[in-house]
């Protein structure tokens, strides 16, 4: 669902030490319960940075108020946005429009999940994403040191339209840019699928398993869309089996890299029922663009801005009950 400025919250980690009752007769120390299940990081879409509009974006999408309200209000530790090649045209002065979009992400705090662009995102061919991808990443890593925590390789590949003719295109151009984005220590996810393509996840993780050498993969991506909120965990699970075991003989994990709703008894179900089933979480989106509906947005809808800080509150409260339902 992500458009060419629809790019792209983190449940802080947070651990509760459970203590079984000590007694005064017992001769025993009283030992931890059960570890708490991690809690996703959460994140919250904003726009691409850059573009021939991006004074407009800037001054409403990426302001230190926009970005605290998203850090201290909505509990989100990350932003998912990206960069569109074809928008360089645009700027006198190479990077300089993404210099200012991530200088102020970073410098609020945020982390940030950056959406790589798919060939569709650059009219000179492959070759020139490729090098665009590699320096995007060589200057935004060395430039925000510690800030770019993960990339999403390109939006919903799946579906052809979005610039791959099939899941063997989509392999062939992730194999090629992972590891240089690995490399620098940010966590590499493939594509989120649009909905529960199981067929698709199996065929890709296939092939990159079979590959010589084979890519990093710390995830795969998958946008719930269409999946009930009291089964969201479950079909988490079965994303993460259809992308089978790791080297390291674990199950994969799948990162909800987008998910939108505009229904918030939904969408404070749906961070729930996800909350200890994927490492993050990223809500579409904070405010529409300006050529949108604000059917998602949560700024501009009070009452799906209510759901999250709800589910924020619940989930890091200790105190649900599995499934959440609507």
């Amino acid at each position: 669902m992500f458009r060419a400025h629809r790019p792209m919250l983190a449940f802080a980690s947070l651990s509760v030490l459970a203590l079984t009752p000590f007694h005064a007769s017992s001769q025993s120390s009283p030992r931890p319960g059960p570890t708490p299940a991690p809690i996703a990081a959460l994140g919250i879409a904003l726009p691409a940075v850059g573009g021939w509009h991006w004074f407009r974006m800037q001054k409403r999408y990426f302001t230190p108020t926009v970005l605290q309200d998203i850090r201290d209000n909505l509990h989100a530790s990350f932003v998912r946005t990206g960069w569109i090649p074809d928008w360089a045209k645009f700027e006198d002065h190479r990077w300089h429009r993404e210099d200012q979009g991530l200088d102020a992400i970073c410098g609020s705090g945020l982390h940030v999940m950056i959406l790589v662009p798919s060939p569709r995102n650059d009219e000179k061919g492959e070759e020139d994403l490729i090098n665009n991808v590699g320096e995007f990443f060589a200057r935004y890593a060395k430039r925000e040191f510690g800030c770019l925590r993960y990339a999403e390789i390109v939006n919903e590949a799946d579906l052809t339209a979005n610039g791959f003719a099939d899941v063997g295109d989509y392999a062939q151009f992730y194999e090629r840019v992972a590891p240089m984005i690995s490399a620098l220590g940010i966590a590499v996810i493939t594509s989120g699928t649009s909905g529960k393509d199981r067929p698709w996840t199996i065929a890709l993780a296939s092939l990159l398993r079979s590959a010589s050498p084979a890519p990093p993969v710390n995830g795969y991506g998958f946008h719930p869309y269409g999946v009930p909120p009291s089964d969201m965990a479950s079909a988490v699970a079965e994303m993460r089996a259809s992308a089978g075991v790791t080297s390291a003989g674990t199950l994969a994990d799948v990162y909800v890299t987008e998910i939108g709703l505009t229904d918030p008894s939904a969408l404070y179900a749906t961070i729930v029922n996800l909350a200890h089933a994927t490492p993050a979480i990223t809500i579409y989106e904070y405010m529409a663009l300006p050529n949108e509906k604000p059917s998602y947005a949560l700024k501009e809808n009070p009452p799906l801005y209510a759901a999250v800080q709800k589910a924020w509150s619940a989930v890091t409260a200790g105190t649900l009950t599995y499934p959440a339902h609507r």
